[in-house]
């Protein structure tokens, strides 16, 4: 890309590396830093391709940059989970109030339209805009504000994250299911209640209408 060429799986374990480094000293991608989320990307994908034995030109750089900071606002670098439509306008039918609270940037609401999905939602928080993100509670209560009617106990966040989602939920008072991953760390499992892991959209969808 750009003239540069990497081997994949170092790109993917510098990008590991970094990634955690930047959201340590610059959380929710530098909003409680005064960086601005292009900004923070810029910075990641800097320190993810640049090594000691060679040098990248500031063009290359920015090229990268604003190669993938683009792409990931798009439909190309996102796989809608198998099911994920259906399971979506099945509960809009029953006019069950749906919102999204997403550890993510100003681009959350490109993503879920060019994925075909932001009609289907009452309300998006992205972490960036609104300056909070989750485990913080605020971010939940955010969400009921954002319904005007419902309360914690009467709320559910689904997602694959044991730390950010099931166990940040449960302690904002919400209800929870944990999506559960192939890759999902099997040890963190002990902390989630069996009862609340889910494994698709079919299991999702059972549990909301007729649990």
């Amino acid at each position: 890309m750009y003239g540069v060429q990497r081997d994949p799986d170092q790109v993917s374990r510098s990008f590991s590396h970094h990634w955690k480094l930047m959201n340590l000293n610059h959380p929710n991608y530098g909003r409680n830093t005064g960086v601005s989320s292009y900004e923070w990307w810029k910075e990641l994908v800097r320190r993810t391709f640049v090594t000691d034995s060679d040098e990248l030109t500031k063009n290359q750089l920015d090229s990268i940059s604003d190669h993938l900071y683009n792409l990931y606002k798009s439909n190309v670098c996102w796989k809608v989970e198998p099911g994920a439509e259906i399971l979506l306008k099945h509960l809009k039918q029953k006019h069950i109030i749906l919102g999204v609270i997403s550890n993510f940037d100003e681009r959350l609401d490109s993503v879920l339209k060019s994925n075909g999905l932001k009609s289907y939602f009452d309300f998006v928080l992205a972490s960036y805009l609104v300056e909070t993100a989750k485990p913080s509670k605020k971010i939940f209560d955010l969400a009921l504000h954002q319904t005007g009617c419902v309360t914690a106990s009467q709320a559910l966040h689904i997602g694959d994250n044991v730390t950010l989602d099931y166990i940040a939920a449960k302690e904002a008072g919400w209800n929870a299911l944990l999506f559960k991953r192939p890759h999902v760390d099997h040890e963190s499992l002990k902390l989630v209640d069996p009862n609340d892991i889910v494994c698709d959209t079919k299991e999702i969808e059972k549990f909301v209408l007729y649990s």
